[in-house]
């Protein structure tokens, strides 16, 4: 059976029915662990309008990481109800609505198996996981937690680990994603469940019959660092190009894009302008050679091109925010290639960010022999290393460089440095509360 298309997405969202729930329980395991405390929210024609909550007798110790996680005492639950005093209730709120959890690997599972033990049928409603749905619509984001995506989205979340205020943000969570399906302009049930390859918030797909108008009218809105990849028949890459303000080089681009027959046009955020650059690095040899030469033209006729031969031996590590809060970018120039870059959290990953720093240094010295290498593509040489130098000397205190001897002298040095960075550039970008 096909599946049924809506004339419009906010027809589609209005109408679902979601229940989202969360567990705390005295562990991970189904078959030897119990549920502490349960919550549940009803979202119906997009609001939240419902929600019940319970503390469950597990007629267990409860372990002590358990109370402190959530805060839960022997003395809140010795009288509450039992799981099989209150599972009718729970069953009956939850109906026949959309199940949502931040991690139903774990949540559904687990209520399934009590559903056994009591010998009732287990549920077999359809189930969105909030956190699946994170990392296919963030596909950079290196920590899809509840805490953190109500912290970047603007959630209440002042009660981690307690069910009925997990259930509430994750619910908000799914509000929050719904209104993007409707900008994108969902259509499908399917798009809610396996929201990929044309909901990521960071960029846009614009197809032929859309026309340039828009194309302009989404660059309109974008005053940071973006890249445009124009793409022709059979998905053959035409051009790309990293725009420093793209709503400032609409008029450029209205002349330029006349030399094109395109069928899909790429619009992607990238936070630093440097990424930009990498991208056009990484996929330079895709383009035409033709296509090639129109690109160049562009380049040097949008940007004042001054020389900057010495940059690779002027630096070793460039660190700068990423496009998503609170994480970062490093390129290392010991190994300069599209692959000599990490992406890390600060400060949760200051250890894997010395050990990268580090092993780039050990293999500068040992196997390089202290010898730099640079895999940058000539015909762009000239332009990246010039547009590079600019973005590095125009906005200095976005970029943080180091050398060989910062990581090899003093540690806590350079990383109190990058500490200063994360508080002198918080959320830079804005993103993803500001998408496309």
């Amino acid at each position: 059976m096909q599946e049924k298309i809506y004339d419009n997405s906010a027809e589609l969202l209005r109408s679902l029915k979601f229940c989202v729930i969360d567990l705390e329980t005295t562990g991970g395991n189904p078959d030897s662990e119990k549920i502490i405390e349960i919550g549940m929210v009803k979202i119906e024609n997009r609001k939240l309008t419902e929600e019940r909550s319970f503390l469950i007798n597990p007629e267990k110790e409860i372990p002590d990481f358990v109370q402190k996680l959530t805060g839960i005492k022997k003395a809140d639950v010795e009288h509450a109800p039992k799981i099989h005093e209150v599972i009718d209730e729970i069953i009956e709120f939850i109906g026949d609505a959309i199940l949502v959890a931040h991690n139903t690997s774990f949540d559904i599972p687990f209520l399934n198996g009590v559903l056994k033990k009591l010998q009732r049928p287990t549920l077999e409603n359809k189930v969105i996981c909030t956190n699946i749905m994170t990392k296919y619509m963030i596909p950079d984001i290196m920590s899809s937690n509840l805490n953190y995506m109500s912290s970047i989205f603007g959630i209440s979340h002042s009660q981690a680990h307690r069910a009925i205020e997990d259930a509430r943000a994750t619910g908000m969570l799914l509000l929050k994603y719904m209104d993007i399906f409707e900008s994108k302009n969902i259509r499908k049930i399917n798009q809610l469940y396996y929201p990929r390859n044309k909901f990521e918030l960071d960029r846009a797909i614009i197809e032929s019959h859309e026309g340039m108008e828009k194309v302009f009218e989404i660059l309109e809105k974008i005053e940071k660092p973006a890249v445009l990849s124009v793409k022709g028949e059979n998905g053959v890459i035409l051009t790309i190009l990293p725009l420093k303000s793209p709503k400032h080089e609409i008029k450029s681009l209205e002349t330029y894009m006349t030399e094109f027959r395109w069928s899909q046009i790429h619009i992607r955020l990238c936070g630093p302008f440097i990424e930009g650059l990498f991208f056009l690095n990484s996929n330079f040899v895709k383009i035409p050679e033709k296509y090639r030469k129109k690109t160049i033209e562009y380049l040097k006729a949008k940007h004042q091109l001054v020389p900057a031969p010495n940059l690779l031996d002027d630096h070793d590590f460039v660190i700068t925010p990423h496009l998503i809060n609170g994480q970062f970018i490093v390129y290392s120039f010991l190994n300069f290639s599209p692959y000599s870059q990490l992406i890390f959290k600060f400060p949760s990953h200051k250890k894997k960010l010395h050990q990268f720093l580090s092993s780039q240094v050990l293999r500068f010295e040992t196997q390089q022999k202290s010898k730099k290498k640079a895999f940058i593509q000539n015909d762009i040489r000239d332009i990246f290393l010039s547009l590079f130098h600019e973005a590095l000397t125009k906005d200095p205190g976005t970029y943080l460089t180091l050398k060989t001897q910062d990581i090899k002298d003093d540690r806590k040095h350079y990383l109190d440095r990058i500490e200063k960075l994360s508080v002198d550039e918080a959320d830079r970008y804005e993103f993803p509360k500001k998408h496309l």
